[in-house]
């Protein structure tokens, strides 16, 4: 009603239409019973004396007068059901199409934490179940529900001037029908939650295994995908069974009940025709209107199940509705361009770990300087860069940028200042240019190629076949890992950025690449244009750095230039010589062969 209330004077047009629709529909049966009054039972004229009368030209012409107007009343309905239809039209189209970008709205602004929790299949699944789900009801409501509710009041209007008593008759079998099938429905409502709950749960494996369909056929795993999302897909299948079992049996007893309330509206049609209460003619419109009254009464069982079923769905983009969004201040303090990152005791522990991730982490760096941060897996260096892009926020001290703390900022404004290259870099279906321009749509051509020289991308382009406008296919499948990451490279450059992001940037890539990649970092930040902060695995790439933090468990342990660091003989030393080995031994053996 939230949504429907924006829509409203476009719903009253529709209600209008749909009165006249059904309104000039029913006076059909009402001249249709005249005609059989006037020119069927009686077609001759009998004076007071008792004689009969032939008049063949009065006869044609009444009839046709009837017939004229049983022909306008019909397309006076036709019209107004095609208006009504366009406008519901309008309606259901505008409201969903609001409902779902609401919805995408508010998933995309919600906390990183909430997308590490669950699969984007699920919420895809969600938007996409209650939009359709809500204008199929809508569709309902206006074809079934509401010319049912007008034909009802035309009809008691009529019976009430024929008889008091006839108006119970129909009032009390369509109250009667309709609590009948809402109490037969409740058993779907709760079948309908399970199957949108499994439906939602199938969308979210499906997308999994379609995303990772490299790693799936390369183990040998399809068979065993095929067998995982089919078990799903059988259990959905026996709900929706039992779901149309249910809806059969609401049929059956729907179906039963109206016929025998028919039936007994026409025995009390006929006791009135032998009472002479009602002529021929009046039995004859008022058994019309039953058809009229009963007749799409008998699909109010479907809308039941539809309103079920967007009743379900509504619940659930409830939920998403319901979860908090990121937050951002009222009154953001303005940070302009980041000259200056600082870390000040900062915590962090994730919600079902048992220790921090960091622990009492402080450093700062400024515009030009170049750390670094490394450590063994798992001793905090992603969750590091998630709380520097504000996907994470610490539970303890703060970060602040130019001065300004994170909760008075707004990270939106801050991230449009950073450029992230990742270990594995994020591309889309597309061509080059698109995932370049995707960071900064109004990029220049200039741009572009000044970003792609200083990525070393010169080798990439000579081999595309339609250039920047070359398709390089979903995650960039088609380019080699070191075309992926200077595309990625290129792309965190376009947008102009005061902070760049290094996160472990060549950690999965081979020695000559790494190389190459850790050549094309050092040029980038030689320049000393950016702040920059690198995550590394391999110290190979950080030499250069103007300080580099070595973490463990979540602390930072040693501070030093690559030198300093080596010299202190700790854990940066033993990682160094570990290091240095793995690169050197494979030299070794080539040589010796």
């Amino acid at each position: 009603m939230q949504y429907l209330g924006r829509y409203k004077l476009m719903i009253l047009l529709a209600i209008v239409l749909a009165a006249i629709n059904q309104g000039f529909s029913m006076l059909d049966p009402y001249y249709a019973g005249k005609l059989f009054d006037r020119f069927i039972t009686h077609p001759h004229t009998i004076d007071k004396a008792g004689h009969i009368h032939r008049d063949m030209a009065g006869f044609i012409y009444g009839a046709l007068g009837l017939i004229g107007l049983l022909i306008g009343v019909a397309m006076v309905s036709r019209i107004a059901k095609n208006f009504q239809d366009y406008v519901v039209n309008v309606v259901i189209q505008k409201y969903g199409a609001r409902l779902y970008t609401d919805g995408l709205r508010h998933a995309l602004r919600l906390p990183f934490q909430e997308f590490e929790d669950q699969s984007s299949g699920q919420t895809l699944s969600v938007l996409q179940k209650v939009r359709a789900d809500c204008e199929k009801f809508i569709n309902s409501f206006f074809n079934v529900l509401l010319p049912s509710a007008i034909g009802i009041v035309v009809v008691m209007g009529y019976t009430f001037t024929l008889s008091p008593t006839l108006p119970l008759i129909y009032i009390g079998g369509a109250v009667c029908l309709s609590l009948l099938i809402s109490f037969l429905s409740k058993r779907i409502k709760v079948v309908q939650k399970t199957i949108v709950k499994e439906t939602n749960a199938l969308a979210g494996s499906t997308t999994e295994s379609l995303r990772n369909i490299e790693l799936v056929k390369s183990l040998g795993l399809t068979q065993q995908e095929i067998l995982r999302l089919n078990a799903t897909t059988i259990k959905i299948l026996k709900l929706e069974l039992k779901k149309v079992r249910s809806i059969r049996t609401i049929s059956f007893i729907q179906g039963t009940f109206v016929n025998t309330l028919r039936q007994a509206i026409v025995l009390t049609l006929l006791i009135f025709i032998y009472k002479e209460t009602i002529t021929p003619g009046q039995y004859l419109t008022l058994l019309f209107y039953s058809f009229f009254i009963f007749g799409p009464l008998q699909e109010i069982g479907s809308v039941i199940i539809s309103y079920r079923e967007a009743e379900a769905s509504l619940n659930n983009i409830q939920e998403l509705f319901k979860k908090p969004v990121e937050f951002t201040p009222e009154k953001p303090e303005a940070i302009n361009g980041i000259d200056e990152v600082k870390f000040s005791n900062v915590t962090f522990k994730h919600n079902s770990a048992t220790r921090p991730a960091l622990d009492g982490i402080t450093f700062n760096v400024k515009l030009g300087e170049t750390v670094a941060f490394v450590g063994p897996s798992g001793s905090g260096k992603t969750t590091l860069v998630k709380l520097l892009v504000g996907l994470y926020h610490p539970v303890m001290g703060h970060i602040y940028y130019n001065g300004h703390n994170e909760t008075n900022i707004d990270y939106e404004e801050l991230r449009r200042q950073m450029g992230l290259v990742t270990q594995d870099p994020q591309l889309f279906s597309g061509t080059i240019r698109e995932n370049l321009l995707f960071v900064n749509p109004d990029a220049t051509e200039e741009d572009i190629n000044s970003v792609l020289q200083k990525s070393a991308c010169q080798n990439l382009l000579s081999r595309a076949e339609h250039g920047l406008d070359t398709m390089i296919g979903e995650g960039g499948l088609k380019l080699s890992g070191g075309e992926r990451q200077r595309i990625s490279i290129a792309r965190a450059l376009l947008r102009q950025p005061r902070l760049m992001i290094f996160d472990e940037a060549t950690s999965a890539l081979d020695s000559l690449t790494e190389d190459e990649i850790s050549t094309t970092i050092r040029s980038i930040t030689s320049q000393r244009q950016h702040i920059t902060i690198m995550i590394a695995h391999r110290l190979s790439t950080i030499m250069h750095a103007d300080r580099i933090y070595v973490l463990e468990k979540g602390n930072i342990i040693e501070t030093g230039t690559h030198s300093t660091l080596l010299e202190e003989k700790g854990l940066y030393y033993a990682m160094w010589r570990q290091q240095i080995g793995e690169r050197k031994e494979p030299l070794m053996m080539k040589a010796l062969a």
